[in-house]
């Protein structure tokens, strides 16, 4: 037997795991004794013989001084099992490596922590352990010693924590000491991953005093049980403000003066577990009326909660309100038939609907809390059950709120006071509505689509508030924003709080659909404020059929163009939507809209289409119409322009996308294809997925790259064999060699990646000026062959080689991950460069 050569030893959540990249065979978990078994293979075949030296090794002695020779050899039938152990060599090896002990650490100071850099992957080589260094472009050969100190780092250890776990394989710690400076000397070690600072802080406990407050209890704790009916506002997520909920607060506080305060205690708005609302508050003032607002994302939790209660006690009453809490009418009867602890279902804008409802329960002799089914009837918007009748009731609709400023700000009233969750975001409201109809929306239909806007004063008020409560991130819950002059002055305003103190840090918005130049102006505001926020042009998709079946078809996306090459021109971050599964939309088409965004240079991020309880999507007829089926979570999977097996292609697109395109990781390559030998970017990407799909064994680090790179940050094995094998493919598939140009393109599409081995800013000397051609306007008319050397420097602000690679920012609609350099893609200030 002989060891696969095609297997990496890789580290990865404090387990040491040998696996094939390319994903065809499980990954094997080993320990420090099977690398230590696995040796002796490379002085000998004969199992006897290796079982036998085994067996006598002072490790094996130590740890398992029981261990017969049997066990060794069913030991090794496993190996065998998983392909680790082969009869003959499946990989033809040919590589130079140097010795690791050549390494010096050159006057270098060991830090304190070390890691296993992102990219390091041990081979199993002709004569012995192998590790590429991306810091001096070799490869070295490893003892087994080395292999354990390596993988003994893990995320982050000592080399005092590491000797004392780990004892029994070295003499001394003097021994750990010299391997840990040796491997970080050839970058394989390096340095301790760290969140940035703002998400490696603890987030404070929410608990402030609003100058000019209302006065009233912050907490459950300081309220005492009366006579009035308790009202349990259940929030559903710790990390956010629940602006619905405080909006309902509010209503019900200021509700003619007051007026229902005499029958019903507010319970405060603050953030608890399932279990403890339940053990604290419930338990201390008893059956009440409760509140859940519904989103797609809390549903599930609320209905657990909504049926906990009504089991323990009949008398609890609920009310369900939100956008998933379905307004077709047969859908909502449907939605209370399943979920039988839905007494009253709320439909559309709940601040008025909330307060007619309370007006009109009460609580019996008994304690049971009711309402008369004649009197409830006329109040607007809701579905409610009729006990007496066993029958649900639906009332008209409910008009809109003419005034939104009639309910007062609950963060300017101190209803989130004493909240006390590790709060993250704020959300508020500019304006409310929507002037679109669009089919897989519920914005516009559910608000009639008609705008009306929040007070200037109160909207700054509010602002002032988040960054004052250092509150880090600020969603703005407009449907359009971008679409007033005044959304520019509210851009300023934010930017001046974050002056003021340091927050908000990061904004979140919806912008306009009908972009135009306010939302150049917004983006290029809050980029200089150092704001983290970009554009995002929100397309869904360019296909003419699948926008006339949304219709979308009101909305110009000729000015995105437009729009585009300004972002372009000032240098200005720019992203855009699109929707997978829209129906209407083909392979073909939705290929067109990724290949049209290549073009454009301009990121894509694509969302599955759900189908929202309150679209027009979700209308029967509609339904019916174009033949839409949905999974169990309501997204769609097929329609009458795709199949299943369609759509599961798009999203396999998709990611090779995210992975070529978004992350950038042959971001110049397929444009350089494109340019040079005319295959469109789309029909390249489409090929290599396909080629992996059926061969993933013949360039394994590039399917790895298209299977697990966007859920794995790293390429095992390093960056230098990964483009390797990407030349290769593309000698393969379309005959090209690799001549000085496509060494150029592969060399700048390498060094823009990230890597923790190296240290940057990074100087390459170029054989041609790869950035004068990437920026010329005529691609043609000079090839990149025709341009003198030049230097390509890259540089990392965002601190992408020091943090964990995996971390997302809250809005994750950028890609944080190509280095800097005067060709990369524009990118919003990032929280990253905090830890510089």
């Amino acid at each position: 037997m002989v060891l696969n050569k095609d297997y990496m030893l890789l580290q990865r959540k404090g387990k040491m795991i040998l696996t094939l990249i390319s994903g065809v065979r499980r990954p094997f978990a080993v320990t420090e004794l099977d690398l230590l078994l696995l040796s002796f293979y490379w002085h000998s075949s004969n199992e006897q013989e290796i079982t036998s030296a085994f067996l006598n090794h002072a490790w094996v002695k130590a740890l398992l001084p029981n261990v017969t020779a049997s066990q060794v050899e069913i030991r090794l039938q496993q190996l065998n099992q998983a392909d680790v152990l082969v009869t003959t060599p499946k990989t033809e090896q040919s590589l130079n490596a140097r010795v690791l002990s050549e390494c010096s650490m050159s006057g270098e100071q060991l830090p304190a922590e070390l890691c296993v850099s992102a990219h390091a992957a041990v081979l199993l080589g002709d004569e012995g352990f192998l590790t590429w260094s991306a810091k001096h472009q070799c490869h070295y050969h490893f003892t087994v010693e080395a292999v354990i100190a390596l993988m003994s780092f893990g995320e982050g250890a000592s080399l005092a924590q590491v000797m004392e776990d780990k004892a029994v394989f070295f003499s001394s710690q003097s021994e750990l000491a010299l391997l840990a400076q040796q491997l970080f000397a050839a970058g394989i070690l390096v340095s301790k991953k760290t969140l940035s600072s703002a998400a490696e802080e603890e987030l404070p406990q929410f608990s402030s005093e609003t100058p000019g407050a209302d006065i009233s209890a912050k907490s459950w704790q300081q309220l005492m049980p009366d006579q009035r009916i308790p009202v349990y506002f259940v929030p559903h997520m710790e990390n956010h403000f629940p602006l619905a909920l405080g909006v309902l607060f509010s209503a019900l506080k200021h509700y003619e003066d007051g007026a229902l305060l005499q029958h019903f205690q507010l319970i405060p708005l603050n953030f608890l577990e399932p279990a403890d609302l339940l053990n604290g508050p419930y338990r201390k003032f008893g059956p009440g009326v409760w509140l859940f607002s519904n989103y797609m994302w809390s549903l599930e939790l609320n209905i657990e909660i909504s049926d906990a209660i009504k089991k323990h006690d009949k008398r609890n009453l609920t009310i369900h309100g939100g956008p998933s809490t379905p307004d077709y009418a047969q859908a909502c009867e449907d939605f209370m038939q399943q979920h039988q602890s839905v007494d009253i279902a709320a439909h559309g804008e709940g601040e008025v609907t909330i307060t007619e409802i309370f007006a009109n329960l009460s609580r019996d002799e008994r304690g049971d809390i009711g309402f008369d089914s004649y009197r409830m009837s006329a109040v607007a918007g809701i579905t409610f059950r009729d006990d007496l009748a066993e029958k649900l009731i639906r009332t008209p609709s409910r008009p809109r709120m003419k005034e939104p400023d009639s309910v007062p700000s609950p963060y300017l009233s101190g209803y989130f006071d004493g909240y006390g969750g590790r709060v993250e975001a704020a959300i508020i409201e500019t304006n409310r509505g929507c002037p679109y109809g669009c089919t897989f929306c519920d914005w516009g239909s559910a608000t009639n689509q008609k705008i009306r806007v929040f007070d200037l004063e109160r909207v700054k008020a509010e602002i002032d508030w988040i960054g004052r409560n250092n509150v880090r991130v600020m969603w703005i819950a407009d449907a359009n924003y971008g679409l007033y002059d005044r959304d520019i002055d509210i851009s300023r305003f934010i930017v001046e709080t974050k002056q003021r103190y340091g927050f908000p840090q990061e904004v979140v918005v919806n912008y306009t659909k009908n972009s135009t130049w306010r939302l150049v102006e917004i983006i290029k505001v809050f980029t200089e404020g150092g704001i983290i926020s970009q554009g995002i042009i929100s397309i869904q998709t360019t296909d003419e059929k699948t926008l006339e079946v949304i219709n979308r078809k009101n909305i110009r996306t000729e000015r995105y163009d437009e729009l585009a090459k300004i972002f372009s021109d000032l240098k200005l971050p720019l992203s855009t939507d699109l929707m997978l599964g829209l129906p209407g939309i083909t392979v073909d088409a939705f290929n067109k809209d990724l290949q049209r965004y290549i073009d454009m240079d301009v990121s894509v991020k694509a969302y599955p289409t759900q189908l929202l309880p309150n679209s027009p999507m979700a209308d029967p007829d509609y339904i019916a119409k174009y033949k839409i089926e949905v999974d169990e979570n309501n997204y769609l999977i097929s329609s009458f322009s795709y199949t299943e097996q369609d759509l599961r292609w798009m999203k396999q697109m998709y990611q090779i996308y995210t992975m070529a395109d978004g992350y950038s990781l042959l971001r110049y390559v397929i444009r350089y294809l494109q340019w040079q030998y005319d295959i469109r970017a789309i029909d390249f990407l489409q090929a290599m997925l396909k080629f992996v799909t059926q061969e993933p064994s013949a360039f394994p680090a590039i399917t790895w790259a298209v299977h697990y790179f966007n859920h794995d940050k790293s390429l095992p094995g390093g960056w230098n064999a990964f483009y390797q094998q990407v030349s290769a493919f593309i000698t393969q598939q379309y005959g090209i060699e690799q001549d000085s140009a496509m060494s150029v393109v592969l060399q700048v599409n390498q060094y823009s990646m990230p890597d923790d081995s190296l240290t940057y800013p990074l100087s390459i000397e170029l054989q041609h000026d790869f950035v004068s051609y990437f920026s010329a306007d005529d691609k043609k008319s000079k090839p990149l062959a025709e341009y003198g050397p030049a230097q390509f420097v890259v540089s990392d602000p965002n601190k992408m080689v020091s943090i964990d690679m995996n971390y997302l920012q809250y809005d994750s609609h950028q890609y944080f991950w190509e280095l800097h350099s005067v060709i990369a893609r524009p990118k919003s200030v990032s929280e990253f460069a905090e830890t510089a």
